[in-house]
């Protein structure tokens, strides 16, 4: 899905003490929101992941959140199990935000 939208970036005014010839029109730029087709994590595959292989911190690399945030969760046993349990309830916004990433602006 695209949509796209024109906005006035500013009213341009003629500059004092220049003999005004024309008026230029207001510059406007264009939003482009485009929507991967398919593309971004699934959340239930993400909590399968996190259910099934949560210890070795599979469903960070799923999700996308990074190698550091991985390795991290290796080192620290999941932060003793807190963040594994976190998880259950920051599994769906991770997801969420990973598949909205589709904003251009072109001016």
């Amino acid at each position: 899905m695209i949509l796209i939208t024109k906005c006035p970036v500013s009213n341009m005014q003629p500059v004092p003490g220049q003999q005004p010839m024309y008026y230029q029109q207001p510059a406007q730029y264009t939003t482009v929101h485009t929507v991967p087709a398919g593309g971004g994590p699934d959340t239930l595959v993400a909590y399968l992941l996190w259910l099934l292989l949560g210890a070795f911190g599979i469903h960070h690399l799923y999700i996308g959140r990074g190698i550091g945030v991985w390795l991290i969760s290796i080192i620290t046993f999941q932060g003793l199990g807190i963040w594994w349990l976190l998880d259950l309830f920051l599994i769906p916004s991770s997801c969420a935000s990973r598949r909205n990433r589709g904003m251009v602006y072109v001016r």
